[in-house]
């Protein structure tokens, strides 16, 4: 399982070019999430802090331009990263 981890994360540097929008990053999330509800379960504290990743500005005003949903959808790739990759490591040291 940790493979399947290690695909959604090398997928990572090709969304940087999407946004939270596109087919190919909601593919990814799904596709993740469900990865992570098989290694840990459904209502495991894995699949919430996963789940629990912005993707977009929390806040919202009238003066944000497109640049603050880049910025919010590239900060959201880099925290999956990291949790991904603290993920693939703890797997590892139990082995």
């Amino acid at each position: 399982m940790r493979k399947e981890l290690r695909k959604q994360i090398d997928a990572i540097e090709g969304l940087k070019g999407k946004s939270a929008a596109s087919g190919e990053f909601v593919r990814w999330r799904r596709q993740t999430e469900d990865a992570l509800k098989a290694l840990y379960g459904k209502e495991s504290d894995e699949v919430q802090d996963f789940n629990a990743i912005y993707y977009s500005p929390v806040f919202l005003t009238c003066r944000m331009g497109d640049e603050a949903f880049d910025e919010a959808y590239r900060n959201g790739l880099e925290e999956a990263r990291n949790l991904l990759l603290s993920m693939t490591e703890e797997i590892m040291q139990r082995k």
